[in-house]
């Protein structure tokens, strides 16, 4: 039992404390019930695969995860924090999720911590923040017989250790810190170790016109190009080394250098060092580009910590060290470090070798320097403080402790990096200088600043995934437009003056009113709140404009030869796979005909390419040659490899020549012509029809006809329907009697009765074959049919005239 000292009454006579209690004791209790139940779910892995595969489980997890949503946006509405995260329209991906939960737990931990500051009396701290963030890992669904049975994943939380009232550094810097769209100019002054001088290195092509100076997209050249270029190894970095373990980091003495006399000390020590690890860090959240924070270097026996926000414009003695070819400095994923030291330092550096880079050469599961530690030196790095705000000054210990490990056991791991590319290479090293290779590339990189166009925004808005008419468009250019023109006059960044998801929820609701533009925002941006009538305005714009129709420019895709997906060396390529290219076949025609493909990209050689022609005049019929059967030149075992490989799908061209000469097998590539092919016919049903009788089909034509000319059938053809026509001309005379119509029982009837009498074609009108009057008269063709008026026989007469005109 506690008692108050001060006013002698017990906390429990309080009233309505023991309510509290039991309250508490029953959230407690249902928490800790909630968790074990929780621990009894199908933890990710195979039995959470195999319980997903029911529907019924299924809809139980969607329905559950839609009311844990729920609850987390009442939780948010509780505490007057303003963010949907049950609306996937309101967030553009996990990432501005994410941001809104952060805004949310700073504002709920700092409220608890107030409250229990006051309930315990004590003062809160004001020079430090720190809040734990616990990011959402994604769940990787890989096969079950290649995956370990674990628990649940660990996941690390990073503390994001800040400060209340931090002087922005940037107002101590002795020159401005240069934001405009325009590009980046080497602030290096003195070029120590240089084979080319500085003037002769910064020299810029006589082509290069003062437009193209002016262009954010140019680049000026890298004052160390050429020292670059013709950098090698010593033979003492190429042979392999017996490392020894680093001492503990609590053995191991730390110099912090904030002032250009300590400076000074710091540098006569690195000169007598031939290997050197650095690493920066960074920040980027209250400037525009971002500013280099701190710089640590380790050697075998000391750590070195320099202030480089204090010291920004005294660090150019560093190059002399840094350019030095004779001093290895190791880096672990230098890319970010070359351009802020270029940026903010005006140093580079000459003889690198990224541990990164090496890593992904030896293929390591992971590449990261945490998995690094762990793999050559048992070391568990603690990385909880990567999201901290490295302006705070002094540096906390914390952040001490955790810069220092970035490089203090940088150096045995080069050692065993280094040994194990050596034992894996030939004789030549090959996986060591492949490495030295990559880290010098990036060595060779130049910085470049944000660059702004017209058509920026449009990234933005494919990434967001969202559908806008032609006014949304409108309001998010402008928005984005005066973003990044703010962001860049107040050394700001984009983040921090319009964060994205706000951004884009803005110009999806174009709200009326100023407070609508509050009531997308939240926590409400100071720049924001300051510029509000601004944006008003051009939300005001965008409402008033017409709508119109938006076409959005289409983005070039790479072609064959640059996608990413093929590798012409890669062992699983298939010569035959045609998936990445796209081939434009023309059928052929009299006209020449020529088709290329490419079959250095079909078949991963050297070679120009293969070409099909066909001849203008090709010597082929109707119905194939008349070559010896079963027997296959040289040219038609070519196109058969052809249509094998890749011109299966489309039409096969083979060469008529039959000779087995050089120049024959030369010519045959020219003179091609189709291929003979036979029509399949459909086999009948044994059962026949219903209905009349089928009448009969003629007969497949035999192999001599087929050897006829055209001329020929068409000859034959000719005399069958002559044949034809003297048939149907004995049946006219009984056809040109004039018959009275009568209903078809008395017709047969009739037939019945009559009895049989010939005809006598002497009393037949012979006037008949003349033709008839007016029109009919002047017609050529004959119809025998005209003049009797039967509608039978001018259909026998009408499929005459279209069977020969078929004929002919």
């Amino acid at each position: 039992m506690s008692a108050d000292s001060e006013n002698g009454q017990d906390i429990e006579s309080i009233p309505g404390f023991q309510d509290v209690n039991t309250f508490t004791q029953q959230a407690l209790k249902s928490v800790v019930q909630a968790t074990r139940v929780s621990n009894n779910l199908p933890a990710a892995g195979d039995d959470y695969d195999y319980y997903s595969s029911f529907q019924g489980v299924r809809d139980i997890l969607d329905i559950e995860g839609k009311r844990v949503l729920n609850i987390i946006q009442n939780v948010l509405r509780y505490h007057n924090v303003k963010g949907h995260m049950t609306s996937s329209s309101d967030a553009t991906d996990l990432e501005d999720k994410f941001d809104v939960l952060m805004d949310a737990n700073d504002h709920i931990l700092e409220k608890a911590g107030s409250f229990l500051d006051e309930s315990a009396g004590m003062k809160k701290k004001e020079d430090l923040i720190i809040a734990t963030a616990t990011p959402k890992v994604k769940q990787i669904s890989t096969a079950s017989w290649n995956k370990k049975s674990t628990g649940s994943p660990s996941i690390s939380e990073y503390k994001l250790l800040t400060a209340r009232n931090i002087q922005r550094p940037q107002l101590k810097f002795r020159d401005k810190i240069d934001n405009e769209n325009r590009p980046f100019v080497p602030r290096i002054t003195e070029k120590p170790n240089a084979l080319l001088s500085l003037q002769e290195s910064l020299k810029l092509p006589e082509d290069i016109s003062p437009e193209m100076i002016d262009d954010p997209d140019f680049l000026y050249p890298h004052p160390y190009k050429y020292e670059l270029s013709v950098f090698k190894p010593t033979e003492r970095q190429l042979q392999a080394t017996e490392p020894t373990k680093p001492p503990l980091i609590a053995d191991t003495p730390v110099t912090v250098v904030t002032t250009v006399t300590e400076l000074q000390t710091v540098l006569d020590k690195l000169r007598k060092e031939e290997i050197l690890a650095v690493d920066l860090e960074h920040h980027s959240y209250r400037t525009f580009q971002g500013i280099t924070c701190l710089m640590q270097i380790s050697t075998v026996t000391e750590d070195f910590l320099i202030d480089t926000l204090s010291l920004r414009n005294d660090l150019s003695p560093l190059n002399e060290i840094f350019t030095n070819p004779a001093v290895v400095k190791v880096f672990h994923g230098a890319d970010s470090d070359i351009d802020w030291l270029q940026r903010d330092l005006g140093l580079y550096v000459v003889n690198m070798f990224d541990t990164g880079q090496a890593a992904r050469v030896l293929n390591h599961s992971r590449f990261s320097l945490a998995y690094l530690m762990e793999y050559y030196c048992d070391v568990i790095a603690d990385k909880q403080y990567q999201l901290a705000d490295w302006r705070i000054r002094p540096l906390p210990a914390e952040l001490i402790k955790y810069a220092r490990e970035d490089t203090h056991y940088l150096l045995y791991i080069y050692h065993r990096i280094k040994q194990e590319l050596i034992a894996r290479g030939n004789d030549q090293k090959n996986l060591l200088m492949s490495v030295l290779q990559r880290s010098n590339d990036i060595c060779a990189k130049v910085y470049k600043k944000p660059v702004f166009k017209q058509d920026t925004y449009l990234e933005l808005y494919k990434k967001s995934k969202k559908i806008f008419n032609s006014r949304q468009l409108q309001a998010l250019q402008k928005l984005y437009q005066w973003r990044d023109k703010l962001a860049r006059v107040e050394d700001e960044s984009t983040g921090y003056v319009l964060p994205n998801h706000m951004l884009l929820q803005i110009a999806e609701i174009l709200p009326r009113e100023q407070q609508g533009i509050f009531a997308c925002c939240n926590p409400i941006p100071p720049l924001v709140r300051q510029f509000l009538p601004e944006l008003h305005n051009f939300i005001l714009e965008a409402r008033e404009s017409p709508l119109l129709k938006v076409s959005l420019p289409q983005g070039k895709k790479p072609s064959s030869y640059q996608h990413p997906k093929y590798d012409p060396d890669h062992l699983l390529n298939c010569p035959h796979d045609v998936s990445h290219m796209s081939v434009s076949v023309k059928l052929p025609t009299v006209a020449d005909v020529t088709m290329v493909t490419k079959s250095s990209m079909l078949y991963g050689t050297n070679n120009s390419g293969l070409t099909v022609r066909v001849k203008a005049s090709p010597s082929l019929t109707a119905f194939g040659d008349k070559k010896e059967k079963g027997v296959m030149t040289k040219g038609q075992r070519i196109a058969a490899a052809l249509a094998s490989s890749f011109l299966s799908p489309f039409t096969m061209f083979l060469p008529d020549d039959g000779t087995t000469t050089a120049e024959s097998e030369a010519q045959s590539l020219g003179s091609w012509k189709l291929k003979k092919n036979t029509v399949k016919r459909k086999e009948r049903s044994p059962s026949p029809p219903k209905g009349p009788p089928p009448k009969k089909l003629k007969p497949d034509p035999t192999p001599e006809q087929t050897e006829l000319s055209i001329r020929e059938m068409s000859a034959q053809k000719k005399q069958q329907d002559r044949q034809k026509e003297e048939n149907i001309n004995l049946r006219i005379n009984d056809d040109n009697k004039p018959k009275k119509k009568k209903k078809k029982k008395d017709k047969r009837e009739k037939r019945e009765d009559a009895e049989f009498a010939a005809f006598d074609y002497s009393q037949a009108d012979k006037n008949i074959f003349l033709g008839g009057e007016g029109k009919k008269k002047a017609q050529n063709i004959f119809n025998p049919y005209a003049a009797s008026g039967s509608k039978g026989n001018q259909k026998v007469g009408r499929s005459k005239q279209s069977l020969f005109v078929t004929i002919f």
